[in-house]
């Protein structure tokens, strides 16, 4: 089997850095042709291994969310598989598979790349610049400013910068007025500061944004608050970080196939902890898109 080891050396702060190398090698010692690489900036990483699965069979990731991200934009749609090792400091996808530990997932790479692949849905995302996929969330609300924030934060420390971006979000949090079709319904306004569109359950970590949203069942999740005073925000944004918004009435979750959102400002737009575009976009759902290879 020709196999595509894609690692990401700054994932956990540098620390996931040797991970890709061993990967890559305990491939090559079970007999498998392997081409490694690992590039430092996402648009580099995502060119090289574009090209290098051109006569590939199977595509390993190695680091977080970002790097299954890179992965789906690649293989989602076609016949060749995705095996995730999960190294990096956000890995929701990986745990929304179960897929176990980095360790787990490296002892058992031959029986992986042996194992049937088990499909999953993705996100389609058309936006005003293009088209990319998501495993997980899109999001143009608070998750979606943290990222921003996260990537302007040049100056602060990696190890320190995505909660940096989070208590600077949650001090100054920005309300903006969306407008959203699901499913060719009705168009209903929202001014909030919470909008997801999930595949997966969680993002950020673990943070259970959409508890009902399922991997497999062919589904989307919309998740949007009303517009929220700041101490009702922070009792909301508590809620959601024990998975219990659900229950809350001025927090609504729709299943849904489609869903498309606009803005009259310009907002930026991430998915899977990247920033793939901005408003409007179009989220559809994609089912039995992303062939992944896992244990069950």
């Amino acid at each position: 089997m020709h196999v595509v080891v894609a690692s990401n050396p700054t994932a956990r702060f540098g620390r996931s850095e040797p991970v890709g190398a061993l990967v890559a090698e305990r491939i090559a010692d079970l007999g498998h042709r392997v081409q490694h690489i690992a590039a430092l900036d996402f648009a580099g990483q995502l060119e090289q291994t574009r090209f290098a699965m051109i006569g590939a069979d199977a595509l390993v990731v190695v680091g977080g969310d970002g790097m299954v991200h890179l992965g789906v934009n690649i293989v989602g749609g076609t016949s060749k598989r995705l095996l995730i090792v999960p190294a990096g400091s956000g890995n929701d996808f990986a745990a929304g598979l179960a897929l176990g530990t980095t360790e787990q997932v490296i002892d058992s790479l031959e029986a992986l790349l042996a194992s049937v692949p088990d499909r999953v849905d993705l996100v389609r995302i058309e936006h005003p610049d293009g088209v990319a996929l998501a495993a997980g969330i899109v999001s143009v609300g608070f998750d979606a400013d943290v990222n921003v924030r996260s990537f302007r934060f040049t100056r602060v420390p990696s190890r320190v910068r995505y909660q940096a971006a989070i208590l600077a979000t949650v001090l100054r949090p920005r309300h903006r007025a969306f407008r959203v079709t699901l499913d060719g319904g009705a168009e209903r306004t929202w001014r909030t500061l919470i909008a997801a569109i999930s595949n997966n359950r969680t993002f950020g970590g673990g943070i259970p944004i959409a508890p009902s949203a399922d991997l497999r069942d062919g589904r989307l999740t919309a998740v949007f608050a009303d517009e929220l005073s700041y101490p009702r925000f922070l009792l909301v944004l508590a809620k959601a970080l024990r998975g219990r918004h659900a229950a809350d009435p001025r927090v609504h979750i729709v299943d849904c196939e489609t869903a498309e959102i606009a803005s009259d400002e310009t907002v930026t737009v991430c998915a899977d902890g990247e920033i793939v575009g901005r408003l409007p976009v179009r989220c559809t759902v994609m089912p039995g898109a992303l062939q992944v290879l896992r244990i069950r």
